[in-house]
């Protein structure tokens, strides 16, 4: 596929059930690239955060920002055999959620520590947002069937849409491009990888640019 040259270090990201996993895998095999994926299923807090979000949402953010640091910095060298990286997961992701689950001297907390990491984190070239309607995203969601999901409201997926287009209002280091796929037809995942490797085909200014599916 072609690509332009400077896109080297691509993150795929999206609200909960946007399908940037598997999106993140296939553009990682036509590229020939390195692939880091969030290791979400290691984070033992993750089921019971979904059942008392009160009482489990510090742990669960806490364990998420050591393993995001964790795993980003053991790759921050890159690899001299693979001449691009895609991940499925931007460390921004940390103080959305963050924002989101906890309160008063917790977040407090979690944003020093947030702070004094996210200095050495890697930035992206581009960073991709898959959109779709919480209405959507619970559907898939749904279909994917993680019990510890079940749970999962509209009300937070639209919280957490919000707190990502704040975020990249704000954003003017790199690109960032927002596939939309509110009034779209074709929803299916093949469209939305057909969709993402034409983007990475133009050139795109610093800040939030807007396309759809």
């Amino acid at each position: 596929m072609e690509i332009v040259d400077h896109y080297k270090n691509i993150v795929i990201e999206g609200n909960i059930g946007a399908g940037k996993t598997t999106t993140s895998k296939s553009l990682a095999i036509d590229l020939n690239a390195r692939l880091i994926l969030e290791q979400f299923d290691d984070n033992p807090f993750l089921a019971k955060f979904y059942h008392d979000k009160e009482r489990y949402g510090f742990q669960v953010e806490l364990h998420f920002l050591a393993e995001r640091y964790q795993q980003l910095s053991r790759n921050l060298l890159g690899d001299i055999f693979q001449e691009y990286t895609v991940y499925d997961y931007f460390f921004i992701k940390s103080q959305i959620f963050s924002a989101i689950n906890l309160k008063d001297d917790e977040l407090t907390l979690f944003n020093n520590l947030y702070q004094i990491m996210e200095r050495f984190m890697p930035r992206p070239d581009i960073l991709i947002y898959i959109h779709f309607s919480s209405t959507r995203l619970l559907g898939h969601i749904s279909n994917r069937g993680r019990s510890f999901e079940s749970n999962i409201k509209r009300e937070y997926l639209d919280e957490i849409t919000t707190k990502y287009f704040s975020y990249f209002k704000e954003c003017k280091s790199f690109p960032v491009v927002v596939i939309n796929s509110e009034d779209s037809i074709n929803m299916d995942q093949e469209s939305v990888i057909s969709r993402v490797k034409d983007i990475l085909s133009k050139k795109w200014p610093n800040g939030l640019s807007q396309t759809h599916l």
